[in-house]
């Protein structure tokens, strides 16, 4: 295997703005880059992305890998002109203070800052104590009146951050989650060559508010396999004894035995396993008591996918300094790869 992902991709990937509900911008610039390499492709009613590549085997193979990133929705608009928001999926409050955001509007992009009540003139009780949502503002920097003609409930924002990559093959962006496994995704598409399976490859919507579109897709495709593409905790930091990582940055891919809302099947888990050896791609096994992806609606479609989740290990997941490991994220795209090419079933025999 020779293809090696190009990353700017991803760069390109992450910012984009795309919370849960408006993946447009994503949507489309994946449209234009896969439809050169894609036999069919369309969009269907709720969002979805749905690439499809024709294989030899007459199985059919789901991708999933949702679009969608946390963000903040607009709710109100005082007479100063601060905007008031609610958080679209799910967001320590903490992440968001001294931030800066990018406001959607039907004008335009504006730029925002996100306040709360300063050091200064706050109580020791104040500062003893947790902020939450209702507590902070968005100050856009214009005029009351200003502000009230461009920005209405409804327009949503995102977090302002730039891709950067550094130290040992690190990368730090906004929307890593999951905007690297949309990257996996779109390569293993770009890389296909006749591969074993009918592999559809969907891109989601709305997966941090309840795994939506992944239910609808697959209840539409109706598969004979899927594997799910996205990020996980890797709670390899200080404060946090190792046998709570969950995954391990720079530890390879993370296949999924079980999270709180899927259980891999045995046979399936030992295949990938089995394929990861066979091809030498590092890999480590997640075991998640908390948190899941589009697998948790994908394996109770219809009469049951065997399905399995794949995870880039991702340190400080849901905020705008998310960090994840270029060897991973190689790793879970090589064994995406492999998986589609070859086939699964194989390795389980």
């Amino acid at each position: 295997m020779t293809y090696k992902p190009d990353f700017s991709i991803l760069k390109t990937l992450t910012a984009l703005p795309g919370v849960s509900g408006r993946e447009g911008a994503v949507r489309n610039y994946l449209k234009t880059l896969l439809a050169p390499h894609a036999d069919e492709m369309r969009t269907d009613a709720l969002g979805n992305l749905i690439v499809l590549k024709k294989g030899t085997s007459g199985k059919k193979l789901l991708f999933c890998a949702h679009m969608d990133e946390v963000g903040l929705m607009i709710h109100h608009v005082d007479d100063r002109g601060f905007a008031r928001f609610i958080t679209v999926g799910g967001i320590d409050p903490r992440t968001l203070l001294a931030q800066r955001v990018r406001v959607q509007t039907a004008q335009g992009e504006l730029l925002g800052v996100i306040g709360v009540k300063p050091a200064h003139i706050t109580t020791e009780a104040d500062r003893g104590r947790a902020l939450g949502v209702k507590e902070l503002f968005i100050d856009l920097g214009l005029p009351a009146e200003e502000v009230k003609k461009r920005v209405e409930p409804g327009d949503w924002a995102v977090l302002d951050r730039e891709y950067a990559e550094f130290g040992d093959e690190r990368i730090s962006a906004k929307a890593l989650d999951n905007r690297a496994g949309a990257f996996v995704l779109a390569e293993v598409v770009r890389a296909l060559k006749d591969p074993f399976y009918d592999v559809y490859a969907v891109f989601t919507v709305q997966e941090e508010v309840g795994l939506r579109g992944a239910k609808t897709a697959a209840y539409g495709i109706d598969a004979d396999l899927a594997l799910c593409l996205d990020t996980t905790g890797a709670a390899d930091i200080p404060g946090v004894a190792p046998q709570d990582y969950i995954t391990v940055l720079g530890g390879g891919a993370g296949i999924t035995a079980i999270d709180s809302c899927t259980i891999t099947p045995a046979w399936l888990f030992d295949a990938l396993k089995q394929l990861c050896d066979k091809h030498n791609i590092r890999r480590q096994v997640r075991v998640a008591p908390r948190g899941g992806n589009d697998a948790g609606a994908v394996h109770l479609s219809k009469t049951g996918v065997p399905t399995c989740g794949l995870s880039i290990p991702t340190r400080n997941i849901h905020s705008n300094v998310e960090v994840v490991c270029k060897r991973d994220v190689e790793n879970v795209f090589r064994l995406a790869l492999t998986a589609a090419q070859n086939g699964v079933e194989e390795a389980a025999q």
